[in-house]
């Protein structure tokens, strides 16, 4: 017999049905969602879900099926649309700036294995970061039942959904850069997948799956007649879905009587400290720590180092989908680039960046009469000025009852390290700055949903003019609805150029005016 070295795979006679499996997704699932940007694709999979749940062939599924919509709309909520998603904050690098992003990978995701929950989240995360998916497995079950009831409806375009019957080992020869595997389980055939070059190079993301294990690690303070204990056995057997390893839980010994016969794994432990010990040999990504204890948790999260992903404390119910895990599949990197190319890439304006302003005046050029679809990144209002007086402080100082010195004591306010006289309250600025923007006439502006990022730059003292530079920094279209949020950035200059505040406005703008009738 042949000696086989690592690196090496066999070539099964089911091969060819594969790479037609695979090739479809590569040129048809693929060129389909990258056609789509992230939100795009976030309304394709909520859909989704709720198109599956109605067909015969999701009955078992509706648990995962909902958290793979729950992904999705926890990234409309939580990220712009677009091709690039930032990350965080852009920094300055000279003249350019550097932004972290998140880009979908070039290649397709195969998911292998019958665990159904893993499985579809999986799904979720791949579709959403832009990846066509194939259900691998050798023999046909739920999830490729699932695959043939898309492609039969139409749910999906053609090649983002399939199934194919194929072993982990069997996909080894179809593997290109940027591909990414789930696997449900490591089978010998899956370790030997380990070696594969591409994968050892770290050019094929290859994920196993933690079996949805719910670990959880109950402290000494707890009691059998503990509140804290019976929301945890209620919530936490009625939410583990069908199939799923039975949740483990490290429990002190005089516990075990209270959850005994129950669908769990139980770790007794004798003294606290063993507590952590027992939770590192079970290698938890993610582990639920309820105590009221602060002892015994700040001692069991040191003790547990890195061996845990994410500790949750006090709390009983299982992790809801977050929006970082749904685009873990993505790939991260920081570009640099001027800020007019970083606007072009992002769809958020940067300082530096065009600007268009309507020099006609007047309500017709204000951002605020224009429709959703109307405003682009970079649309900036100018607005006139209007002095600020002793009167305005005073007055406002009495209405909102902020007396400090600094704003109606002249000869305190001269003593203080910062200010040369009494100075205009910071909310004082931003009222008079809002009442400058807005434009006051019913119109596709529905609200101000507050301010995010507000600071003071230099004190206003009496006397000084202020006027408003409104910019339009973001779009972000809410499918499904007939408005969107809107965010200004907004800065406050004196009648020297000089930056008293700035802040980013949020709005809620509507997609048409009139509204259409009966909103």
């Amino acid at each position: 017999m042949k000696t086989r070295h690592l690196g090496e795979f066999e070539t099964h006679a089911g091969c060819a049905a594969v790479a037609r499996g695979v090739a479809r997704s590569r040129e048809g699932g693929r060129k389909a969602l990258a056609a789509l940007d992230l939100h795009e694709r976030a309304q394709l999979l909520r859909r989704l879900g709720k198109d599956l749940l109605k067909a015969p062939e999701a009955a078992g599924l509706e648990g995962p099926l909902a958290m793979a919509a729950s992904m999705a709309a926890a990234c409309l909520r939580d990220y712009p649309s677009g091709k690039l998603i930032p990350c965080g904050q852009p920094r300055e690098a000279g003249e350019a700036l550097a932004q972290r992003v998140m880009m979908p990978r070039a290649g397709v995701a195969f998911l292998c294995g019958s665990d159904a929950p893993h499985m579809i989240e999986a799904m979720g995360a791949a579709i959403l970061s832009g990846l066509p998916c194939l259900f691998c497995a050798p023999e046909p079950g739920p999830l490729a039942g699932l695959a043939d009831t898309v492609a039969a409806r139409g749910l999906l375009p053609q090649g983002v959904l399939q199934a194919i019957a194929a072993s982990p080992a069997e996909l080894a020869p179809h593997l290109l850069p940027e591909d990414v595997i789930c696997l449900s389980r490591l089978t010998p055939g899956a370790f030997a997948l380990q070696h594969h070059p591409l994968i050892a190079a770290g050019e094929v993301l290859l994920e196993r799956s933690p079996q949805g294990q719910v670990l959880a690690i109950l402290g000494p303070d707890l009691g059998p007649d503990s509140p804290a204990l019976r929301d945890f056995i209620d919530q936490t057997l009625s939410q583990t879905p069908p199939g799923l390893p039975a949740p483990m839980v490290i429990l002190p010994r005089e516990l075990s009587r209270a959850l005994a016969g129950l669908d769990l794994l139980l770790a007794p432990y004798d003294a606290p400290e063993q507590a952590a010990a027992l939770a590192r040999r079970a290698c938890p990504g993610d582990l639920h720590l309820i105590s009221q204890d602060e002892g015994f948790l700040c001692a069991t999260l040191r003790a547990l180092g890195g061996h845990v992903g994410k500790a949750v404390l006090d709390q009983t119910t299982r992790v809801s989908p977050c929006s970082d895990r749904a685009l873990r599949f993505m790939v991260r990197v920081e570009i640099t680039a001027a800020p007019a190319r970083m606007t072009e890439l992002t769809g958020i304006w940067h300082p530096g960046a065009p600007v268009r302003q309507d020099d006609k005046g007047g309500p017709a050029g204000h951002p605020f009469r224009k429709v959703l679809g109307e405003l682009r990144p970079g649309d900036r209002l100018v607005t006139a000025s209007r002095v600020i007086t002793e009167s305005d402080v005073e007055h406002f100082a009495h209405l909102t009852g902020d007396l400090f010195y600094a704003h109606m004591d002249a000869e305190a306010a001269r003593a203080h390290p910062f200010f040369e006289d009494r100075v205009a309250h910071g909310q004082l600025v931003v009222s008079f700055a809002n009442g400058l923007l807005v434009d006051p006439a019913p119109g596709p502006v529905l609200a101000n949903l507050g301010s995010d990022a507000l600071r003071f730059h230099n004190p206003v003292y009496f006397g000084t003019a202020l006027h408003v530079e409104m910019t339009c920094k973001q779009i972000i279209p809410r499918p499904g609805a007939d408005f969107g949020e809107v965010r200004w950035a907004c800065r406050v200059l004196d009648d020297k150029g000089r930056l008293a505040a700035q802040y980013d406005l949020l709005t809620l703008v509507l997609k048409q005016w009139p509204a259409p009738a009966g909103r």
